[in-house]
């Protein structure tokens, strides 16, 4: 086996561990350009603003206080959602939806088959309907702002 990936195993004896790392997020982050956006936009809404346009040091220190936070906190969402995976060592699994859920509403059935995914509003109100089931117990996972269901335990 590979160092470089981590392979799934089809014998019915040793089960697959649950896919953690898509929980994780995405991992790169870079420090320096975390401190220089912290650095550097505090100065450009200081050179722009004409509120604090013609103030010294003290006014710019003002503005890494005030406006710090909402840069890391962009900083740290933009990141996370268009920055890459840390690793690409775990196959994802690309089953159809059919191996986790069964829906038994003929026109549903229709639309929302093989690797069409069902939107979660969508497949929440027709299970609590009662037009759907899982084909086993469920983990949810929140990825990237929105629940994922991620593995299915037969």
């Amino acid at each position: 086996m590979s160092s470089s990936t981590v392979k799934a195993t089809n014998y019915p004896s040793i089960k697959n561990g649950p896919v953690i790392s898509l929980a994780e997020g995405n991992g790169s982050f870079n420090n320096v350009h975390f401190v220089a956006a912290i650095i550097v936009v505090p100065y450009v809404l200081k050179t722009v603003l004409p509120v604090v346009k013609y103030g010294g040091f003290k006014t710019y220190i003002f503005c890494v206080i005030i406006f710090g936070i909402p840069t890391a906190i962009g900083y740290w969402t933009i990141n996370s959602l268009y920055g890459p995976r840390r690793n690409e060592k775990v196959t994802f699994p690309g089953k159809d939806i059919e191996e986790y859920i069964t829906i038994t509403d003929p026109e549903l059935k229709k639309r929302y088959c093989g690797k069409e995914k069902i939107p979660m509003q969508l497949f929440y109100e027709t299970y609590f309907d009662g037009k759907a089931e899982f084909n086993g117990m469920v983990r949810f996972y929140f990825f990237r702002g929105r629940v994922a269901l991620m593995s299915i335990f037969r």
